[in-house]
């Protein structure tokens, strides 16, 4: 039987994993066998970091040591006079970045905090409460991992070739950049700001769609059922932004009424940052700050296998033809 062919690579397999599984008809996504809502309740974004790495859930040993590295925070002088002295110009570099670049002085990294915690008080100055932390720490671990995903997929080819981690993860970010992938939330909020407000929500789908512009946090290539990360994030919405969340609802319903999409992760990602206080052009390096363990974990399954990805294209170019004789 010929190989299935896509142009995007859509249904098609290109490797083994043991770290993530997605079911796109039911919904359901897993972390080595572990349901994301099941995660979402129990778990902590270091202990689903440690999962994806390891392979299994750490012991409580395990995890204050594996805790203890990751509190290990502090940037290297060279590099923070890099982020002070380009902080004006340069792409976000999350929390120093934010500070510097509205004149506030830098909050040092606290060991002591989860990881959740220590972003969220480093960038804005102040601890968060209680329900803001867990809801941050939430969406870390929804952003983890999600398969073969535009970056990890990145992360791959390049792991494939046996290049060093930060490489491959330099490359991951590249690919995740794009409005398509990592900067589909930022693309959502500004479709809602857009908007305005829920009463204009259902003319503002119907331009879009007749002008065929995307409409940023719904649809997904592998999901034929609802984003099982959306109900999550969405209750978290609930309770902290009336106002984006009621712009968000009629967004996810005329989506849906109209075009028959399901919304995704990035529409109610983008207005629970919107909530803590993040800008949105912060969106992009927070969605890396948590995929990028995912993007190791593949990192390392991916040299463990040691086989390089090299696909084929099918040729749609000229017939041969002979090169034309010059006088």
């Amino acid at each position: 039987m010929p190989p299935k062919k896509s142009v995007q690579l859509s249904g098609v397999s290109v490797a083994e994993t043991a770290i993530c599984s997605i079911d796109p008809d039911q919904g359901v996504l897993m972390y080595r066998g572990y349901d994301i809502a099941d995660l979402a309740e129990h778990s902590t974004y270091e202990e689903v970091a440690y999962l994806l790495l390891e392979g299994e859930l750490p012991t409580s040993e395990e995890l204050d040591v594996f805790r203890d590295e990751l509190a290990q925070r502090e940037l290297p002088p060279h590099v923070e006079a890099i982020i002070d002295e380009n902080a004006r110009r340069a792409h976000p570099i999350v929390a120093r970045y934010e500070r510097r670049r509205a004149r506030r002085e830098p909050v040092a990294p606290d060991r002591s905090l989860s990881y959740a915690e220590n972003f969220l008080t480093m960038l804005r100055g102040e601890s968060p409460s209680e329900e803001e932390a867990r809801a941050f720490d939430v969406a870390m671990i929804l952003h983890a991992e999600h398969e073969m995903n535009a970056s990890t997929f990145t992360a791959r080819v390049v792991a494939g070739t046996n290049a060093d981690l930060h490489s491959t993860v330099v490359a991951a970010m590249c690919a995740l950049k794009g409005p398509l992938h990592g900067g589909a939330n930022q693309a959502a909020m500004e479709v809602m700001d857009e908007f305005g407000s829920p009463d204009r929500v259902a003319d503002g789908v119907a331009a879009r769609l007749e002008a065929k512009r995307p409409l940023y946090g719904h649809g997904h290539p592998l999901y034929r059922a609802l984003d099982p990360r959306v109900p999550i994030l969405k209750s978290f919405t609930e309770q902290f932004d009336a106002s984006y969340h009621e712009l968000a609802a009629a967004y996810q319903r005329e989506a849906y009424e109209q075009k028959g999409l399901f919304a995704n992760v990035d529409l109610y990602s983008g207005v629970l940052y919107k909530h803590l206080g993040i800008p949105t052009d912060l969106f992009i390096p927070l969605f890396e700050m948590s995929r990028v363990v995912g993007q190791a974990a593949h990192v390392l399954e991916q040299h463990a296998g040691g086989k390089i990805i090299r696909p084929s294209a099918d040729y749609v170019g000229h017939e041969p033809r002979a090169f034309p004789v010059r006088t």
